[in-house]
């Protein structure tokens, strides 16, 4: 039977759908798969008995699959004064830290974007190496191996003998895909994971297959966000997202994946290069979206050895 991640309905209307990313359990997929349920619209308008006559799952697992329907039709929306834990991660430099430590809260999804060479990456490394030694950070590059001896660098320059870091390199969306919905929960369980890092969003889709209008992409763009907003929030973590930059030739330069991947993103943060003949490295991270802070908001800052200060 197709597995392709479009439903249409008798009227034409494309339906969301539930994918095998959604279930831990490969089972429950397989018969759900099997008995043409995929599309959640069924799954809400069927009865409880109804789904348990053609599926033949026990009601648990009924239930089960209905959460997981209604997260994909509705995913949660945390208000800034709903989230309660206040506890903020650092950015390795005091000057950033003074003004946009609240871009750094727990329970969001942060993201950082620039255009090549602007420092994304360094910044991600340096706000690792910045986590409290009890808590562990993973790591997930989509672009090429982690320069992990960079890593090493400004921890042993922090005086961490060890890098508490787990790191993971996904080639391919498929991979990725896997990855986030399977791999980071149980690495979750396993580790107290406080910072996840994904370096970067953009490059995975821009590199796997997409169908022509852009559907299966923009599925696929909030099943992954959802997934991201659901880990930081209940597991009390952090979750920063790279993101390449992109030129519209109406508005400029802004970040890939446009609005669908946009609204997922609680704050966003620009980091970009600025032209001087008298400093060299210099930098300067804008507040483009927050809870917290005033858009518009800037740190001038500087590329040395030692990081981003």
């Amino acid at each position: 039977m197709s597995t392709s991640n479009i439903v249409r309905g008798r009227d034409g209307r494309c339906l969301e759908v539930l994918t095998k990313s959604d279930f831990v359990n490969e089972e429950i997929w397989e018969k759900i798969n099997g008995c043409d349920l995929r599309a959640c619209e069924k799954w809400i308008l069927l009865s409880v008995v109804d789904l348990i006559d053609l599926t033949g799952f026990s009601l648990t697992q009924v239930r089960e699959v209905k959460e997981i329907v209604c997260k994909k039709l509705h995913p949660v929306i945390y208000q800034a004064t709903e989230l309660g834990n206040d506890t903020r991660i650092s950015f390795g430099s005091k000057k950033l830290d003074s003004i946009l430590i609240d871009m750094l809260k727990i329970g969001l999804i942060l993201e950082l974007w620039g255009e090549a060479g602007s420092g994304k990456t360094q910044l991600a490394l340096q706000i690792c190496s910045a986590l409290q030694p009890e808590y562990h950070s993973a790591y997930i590059s989509t672009e090429g191996a982690v320069p992990t001896s960079r890593l090493l660098d400004m921890c042993n320059a922090r005086g961490m003998s060890q890098v508490n870091c787990e790191i993971q390199q996904c080639t391919s969306l498929e991979g990725f895909t896997e990855c986030v919905m399977k791999q980071l929960p149980i690495l979750i369980q396993m580790k107290t994971i406080k910072l996840i890092i994904i370096d970067s969003i953009a490059a995975i889709f821009r590199a796997g297959v997409i169908d022509d209008d852009g559907i299966q992409r923009a599925q696929k763009i909030r099943s992954i966000g959802q997934q991201l907003k659901y880990l930081a929030h209940h597991h009390n973590l952090l979750v920063v997202v790279l993101n390449q930059a992109t030129e519209n030739p109406s508005t400029g330069m802004m970040p890939a994946l446009g609005m669908t991947w946009a609204y997922l993103v609680n704050s966003r943060l620009r980091i970009q290069k600025i032209n001087s003949n008298e400093v060299k490295g210099q930098r300067r991270i804008i507040v483009q979206k927050s809870p917290c802070l005033k858009i518009g908001t800037f740190v001038d800052c500087q590329v040395h050895q030692s990081g981003i200060i």
